[in-house]
This record gives structure tokens, C-alpha cells and sequence, in this order.
């Protein structure tokens, strides 16, 4: 292995180490918003339906958010489960549906926010294959690129210098020609 691919490998290997932490992240990520997903699509903005979620440890794990509590979710719950007409006129009935519509609007917009945050994930983890598998390559003997493009790509997006990256290419031509037996 000369300098330059030297150079390359330790400029990846820190930008690796954190890879599994990642995927694990973005898993959790995934899973979360696969539970608020399936959240949503039960309600469907019907404040009756929030209550009786099979999942209300998911609810109650995010009223603190809210500016809430337990107590008083559970309460909302109570109320609006009422038929009785006197009990619909009180105030306290209109204050529970307005808690529980802020509950699902949070939810909708946390579902937004997952959104985001899942995909910036998988593009970051994407990356971070992208050069773990370059550092590994380049820590072979002879190392042998078949994506010359996803190569360049990753070569172009590192801060080394030219001459760095022309012995770098040099080096996995002269490689690749000894895999061709050339």
C-alpha cells in the first residue's frame, strides 16, 4: 500500500467507526416511525379513537411534549367517551377535545419529522457504506475496484489533495490491470 492510499484509509477509517451506531439509529428510527404511522392511519383524526389505541404506552411516552400528563390525558379520554348531551356542553368537554386534536396534530407533525430525520439517516448510512467498503478495499493486498464511478465519486468527495488522488487512481489501475493479468 503506498502514502496516498495510506492517507485515504486513515482519512476514511473515522468516518466509519460510527457505522453500526448509525444503522442502529436509523433502525429505532424506522420502527418509531412505523409505530406513529400505524398510529395515524387508526385514528384518522377521530379524537374517540386515541383513547382505545392498543399502543397507548406510545401516547403516553410523548405527552410530556405536549405539555401534558397522564392524568389528564386519560381524563380527556374519559370525557369524551360520554353520550350525555350535558356533559358535551361543559367546558371542560370542549378543553378535552382540544388536548386530544393537539395530541394527533403532534403526532402528524412528529410523523413528519421521522420522515426527515429516517431518510437523512439512510442517506448518511448509505455514505458510510459507500467508504467503509472503499477502506476495506484499500487495506488489501492488492485491491480490486469494480465501480470505477461510485470510486471516483468517493475519491472527488474527500479532502486530499490532487496528486493524492492520482497516485490513489494510479495505484487501483495498476491493481485492477493485475486482476485482468495484464
Amino acid at each position: 500500500m503506498n502514502n496516498s492510499v495510506n492517507l485515504l484509509v486513515g482519512v476514511l477509517e473515522p468516518l466509519v467507526a460510527d457505522l453500526e451506531e448509525k444503522k442502529k439509529e436509523l433502525a429505532e428510527k424506522k420502527e418509531l416511525l412505523e409505530n406513529v404511522s400505524r398510529l395515524l392511519a387508526y385514528t384518522k383524526d377521530n379524537v374517540d379513537m386515541l383513547g382505545v389505541y392498543a399502543d397507548q404506552d406510545l401516547i403516553l411516552d410523548n405527552l410530556e411534549k405536549i405539555n401534558t400528563d397522564k392524568d389528564e390525558y386519560k381524563a380527556s379520554c374519559y370525557l369524551l367517551k360520554s353520550e350525555n348531551d350535558s356533559i358535551k356542553n361543559l367546558p371542560q368537554y370542549k378543553k378535552a377535545y382540544e388536548l386530544i386534536c393537539d395530541i394527533i396534530e403532534y403526532f402528524k407533525l412528529y410523523k413528519a419529522e421521522l420522515i426527515v430525520n429516517t431518510q437523512s439517516l439512510e442517506n448518511e448510512c448509505h455514505k458510510k457504506d459507500i467508504e467503509k467498503k472503499y477502506c476495506d478495499i484499500l487495506k488489501e493486498e492488492a485491491p480490486y475496484v469494480e465501480n470505477v464511478d461510485e470510486f471516483e465519486e468517493l475519491l472527488n468527495s474527500q479532502t486530499i489533495s490532487s496528486e493524492d488522488k492520482i497516485d490513489i487512481l494510479l495505484y487501483v489501475i495498476n491493481n485492477n490491470n493485475l486482476k485482468y493479468g495484464l
